[in-house]
Order: C-alpha cells, then structure tokens, then sequence
C-alpha cells in the first residue's frame, strides 16, 4: 500500500511539474500588467504603455524599446533615461499582428510601432485615429 501512494505522489509531482512549464509566466503577468494599465487609462491617469519604436527622428531609425505615456496632454515617446518627447506618428497602418505584437507603419514608412495586441486599441484612441 506504501508504495502505491508513493508511486501516487510521485506521479503528481511529475505532473504538476510538466503542467508548470506549459504555464507562459511571462504571459500571465504581463496580463496583469495589461489589465492594471486599461484600469488605470479608465480612470483618466497618466499611462505608459510598453512599446518597440523605430523612427528617424526620435530614434534615429534604429529600434529602441521605450514607452508611450497617454493621458494627459499629447502622447509622448520616452525611453530609458531620457525625457518624454512628443509622439506625432500621423496615420498608422497595420502591417502586421500575432498573439505577442502589433505591428503599425506610418505614412511614408519612416516610422513603425510595435506593441502589444491588447493595447493597441486604446493607443490608438490617445493618438487620436
């Protein structure tokens, strides 16, 4: 009997083990993340949603994570340890979209934006189109 309920537990832990890797944690908490920020933009604070920029301006046409702060006033483009600038992309157009990113060009292709699928609507809201 003490080996089957041995056996028994061995079994679940080997389980839960396999079930733990499937979990995508980096999903889940930026789910969280997600959520607290759509709160957040409901209740008329300041936002900043986490983003991937390439534009000749503002980046020199190289790709730099940074952030896109909405709420209050125009949006701007901030990234690590530099002050916020205003973001004036013009019209966006999707190009491309998966469960991880949405992808959007500007007129005249000197500007793409990537973020993530769930935040693209209300980005888009506080860029105005």
């Amino acid at each position: 009997m003490g080996e089957v309920v041995g056996a028994l537990v061995k079994g679940i832990i080997v389980l839960a083990g396999n079930l733990l890797t499937m979990i995508d944690t980096v999903e889940l908490f930026g789910g969280r993340r997600r959520r607290a920020r759509a709160a957040a933009a409901a209740r008329g604070e300041v936002v900043e949603y986490p983003c991937v920029l390439r534009d000749e301006e503002l980046t020199g046409g190289r790709e730099r994570r940074g952030w896109l702060v909405a709420g209050d006033g125009p949006v701007r483009w901030r990234s690590l340890r530099e002050e916020p600038v205003v973001f004036e992309p013009g019209e966006l157009t999707m190009q491309a979209v998966d469960r991880q990113a949405v992808t959007f060009h500007a007129a005249g292709g000197r500007t793409e934006l990537r973020l993530h699928p769930d935040e693209a609507p209300a980005v888009l809201r506080a860029l105005g189109g």
